[in-house]
């Protein structure tokens, strides 16, 4: 009787565990650097909501006076703002500014710009136009 049967191990070999365990590692590593990418981009879209409804709450107020003394009133109030202490301390946004500048010819045509400034020394910018209602 011919007892020459190959046995087969099965299982792993120590160096393909270490191989399999090291990519693994690097995949992780990989995937764990983008936490805190996507938490800055996350905070950063939140900023820019705030920031929009703001501007969009603001020029709102513009448009719907049109041209007149309430735009020179809301000029005047808004040429420069610091955010209430509330906004600070959520971090929103640090302040605003706005300017009216006068678009020229015979239309009364003003364009109005409305800069957001935030902590970190961003700007965001919004521009409209007003005329006479």
């Amino acid at each position: 009787m011919n007892t020459n049967t190959t046995t087969q191990n099965q299982g792993f070999s120590l160096l393909e565990v270490l191989v399999a365990l090291t990519i693994l590692a690097v995949g992780i590593m990989a995937v764990m650097q983008l936490f805190p990418t996507s938490l800055r981009q996350t905070h950063i879209a939140s900023e820019r909501t705030a920031i929009a409804t703001l501007a969009r709450t603001e020029l709102g107020r513009v448009r719907a006076g049109g041209v007149g003394s309430q735009l020179t009133s809301w000029a005047t109030t808004n040429a420069l703002v610091q955010a209430a202490d509330i906004y600070q301390s959520l971090a929103l946004y640090e302040s605003w500014r706005s300017s009216v500048q006068r678009v020229g010819g015979d239309v009364d045509l003003f364009r109005v710009t409305f800069v957001v400034t935030t902590f970190d020394g961003r700007e965001e910018k919004f521009v409209t136009y007003v005329t006479k209602n």
